[in-house]
């Protein structure tokens, strides 16, 4: 995607309001670990679009139009509340299979 020169918000009010019914109930953004001896840390972000928004508010480096796109909306389509499931798989055969 393109990448253009625009602040997906226009204050920080705003910021917090859209982070706040996104970002913090999503399972892929980064979380705040706490302190440690190498000094504040955080976990790994696993969003682009939260990626994106940190970049722009730290630099005025351009970000991606789908970043843009996703933060005019109410809720992001990204959004993933739960972590999958997944079902765990053994060589062993089942009981009455052939």
């Amino acid at each position: 995607m393109a990448k253009v020169d625009i602040d997906p918000f226009s204050n920080g009010t705003e910021f917090d309001i859209w982070n706040e019914r996104n970002c913090e109930r999503c399972v892929k953004a980064s979380r705040y670990k706490g302190e440690t001896i190498a000094g504040e840390e955080y976990t790994k972000c696993r969003c682009a679009i939260q990626r994106d928004i940190f970049s722009r508010m730290c630099s005025n480096e351009p970000i991606s139009q789908k970043t843009i796109d996703v933060c005019s909306m109410r809720d992001c389509p990204y959004r993933q509340e739960h972590y999958k499931k997944y079902e765990k798989h053994s060589k062993d055969p089942k009981l009455f299979e052939l």
